[in-house]
């Protein structure tokens, strides 16, 4: 048998020869994964979640009423002009009058001789620019502007938001090391036990000349066959659950297929280097 058939030919023999051990390794392995897919798809949908609500920030400019209103339409468009900016939405005294009634359900302001309440602009901004640095910097600049006198935005409320997906990218990040660095040790101790089981054929097939190489490569072939099947079944099966289940007012957000292609990927690479690991050990 040629050197480039026997590792694989090795391989499946190996897996073939032990079902029992073979399915343990798949099933440890599946459900680690399965682990960390459900935590990246709690991560996905939560900061969906939270951009979806990011998305609805607005900013308001209230000015001072020794201001004319063609003053006030000329800062309009000087704040139209401004980057990040989607559009805005002026606001008179008259249709802020008529919204404090709308909110309350009676005139506040009647027997008032004069409305005291002030004209403002609402701006809303184009997703990709609402971050608190940027909307502080952008305060900075309209604030500037001769003739405005109060600037509103939720501020602490957006810092909160980004604190909170900030800790949830790094639990990702580290459960994700943690479980691939478990699933690389299953495997270099799953490699060792297959390698003591197969000990005598392994010294035999030494002493025909077979070298150390054509060896590892069964066993490395061995190693990303496991976690390469793991992965992809975790998948398989979390398609075919969602496909089943619905969650009310919760939009599950999945990884796109690219990643779900990469993180299978990185998979067998790792059962493939862990493999190695395992051989060479024993060896």
């Amino acid at each position: 048998m040629s050197s480039f058939w026997y590792p694989i030919y090795k391989f499946l023999r190996n897996v073939v020869s032990r079902p029992l051990a073979a399915a343990t390794s798949l099933l440890s392995l599946f459900l680690l994964f399965l682990l960390f897919d459900l935590v990246w798809i709690a991560a996905q949908t939560t900061d969906g979640y939270y951009r979806e609500r990011i998305a609805t920030v607005e900013m308001e400019l209230f000015f001072d009423d020794a201001f004319s209103d063609s003053s006030v339409a000329v800062i309009r468009e000087t704040v139209r002009a401004l980057d990040g900016v989607e559009s805005i939405d002026y606001m008179s005294k008259e249709a802020a009058r008529q919204r404090l009634y709308d909110l309350m359900g009676t005139d506040l302001l009647e027997g008032f001789n004069d409305n005291p309440l002030p004209r403002s602009l609402t701006i809303y901004f184009h997703d990709r620019f609402l971050t608190s640095d940027w909307l502080d910097s952008f305060a900075e600049r309209v604030d500037n502007i001769n003739g405005v006198t109060d600037i509103y935005y939720p501020r602490a409320w957006v810092q909160k938001i980004e604190l909170t997906l900030s800790w949830v990218d790094r639990a990702v990040f580290y459960l994700g090391l943690v479980i691939f660095v478990t699933a690389i040790l299953y495997i270099v101790h799953a490699i060792r036990l297959s390698v003591r089981v197969h000990e005598e054929e392994i010294r035999q097939m030494r002493l025909m000349g077979s070298g150390n190489m054509s060896q590892y490569l069964a066993f490395m072939y061995e190693g990303k066959f496991y976690t390469l099947i793991a992965a992809v079944v975790g998948w398989v099966a979390i398609h075919y659950g969602l496909g089943h289940v619905s969650f009310q007012n919760i939009l599950i957000i999945l990884p796109s297929l690219t990643d779900i292609v990469y993180m299978c990927i990185g998979a067998a690479l790792a059962g493939f280097i862990a493999g190695y690991l395992g051989a060479r050990r024993s060896f």
